[in-house]
């Protein structure tokens, strides 16, 4: 779940920077729309200077994940209780996307910008605009829920957890993504058949062996 604040003063002084900053920035996509907003716009809206500006977050993508990634945090925290009650990984997994989707529909101008940074950033030096990404990613949930589901028997214990969470983030990235190429899509559906396809794979089930003929009664 939500990993602990860092705890020396530096580092709490730049992390509430670069809050300051991504909340001064979401405000603005939110008034002007996300390709109006400029990194120029956001250091004057934020009365600093863009050096500082630039020195946390190299680019304007950067600075929607670090606000995507607070307002994440936020919304595990809250949700964690309510997963208390619902036992099983389909359902608790269940809940959380079903939450996810409800956050995409209402801002989708953000996802694609925001997935486009994510995948070019897969292998990066991480730098000062990664440290958004530890402060509460959703694969982490992924993790807790798969944790709890291989001790109560629902998934098989025999792999580790982080990798079954890195593919099962995946196909949740991958949904999100053939939503948004095709928005006749139900994102709904699309979550839960990734739920699906995680839990119980592509391959057919296999079939029902044929029941042997009954033997044919002697004549008396």
């Amino acid at each position: 779940m939500p990993t602990p604040p860092p705890s020396g003063r530096r580092d709490r002084k730049r992390l509430q920077t670069m809050a300051h900053l991504a909340r001064t920035a979401a405000d603005l996509f939110e008034a002007h729309g996300y390709e109006a907003v400029t990194m120029e716009l956001i250091a004057a809206a934020a009365d600093v200077a863009k050096g500082t500006l630039y020195n946390h977050f190299p680019v304007k993508e950067a600075v929607l994940a670090h606000w995507l990634h607070m307002e994440l945090a936020t919304n595990l925290a809250m949700l964690h209780e309510a997963l208390q009650t619902r036992p099983g990984f389909a359902e608790g997994a269940r809940f959380v996307l079903d939450h996810s989707a409800n956050w995409c529909e209402t801002h989708p101008d953000y996802l694609a910008p925001y997935l486009r940074f994510r995948f070019l950033g897969i292998g990066a030096v991480p730098s000062a605009s990664h440290d958004s990404e530890q402060l509460s990613d959703i694969v982490d949930t992924f993790g807790w829920l798969i944790r709890r589901g291989q001790a109560s028997g629902d998934i098989r214990d025999d792999l580790d957890a982080e990798s079954l969470a890195i593919a099962f983030h995946h196909l949740y990235l991958g949904a999100m993504l053939r939503w948004l190429a095709d928005p006749s899509l139900r994102l709904r559906e699309e979550f839960n058949a990734t739920v699906e396809l995680f839990l119980h794979g592509a391959a057919s089930p296999a079939s029902a062996p044929a029941k042997a003929s009954p033997k044919p009664r002697k004549k008396s």
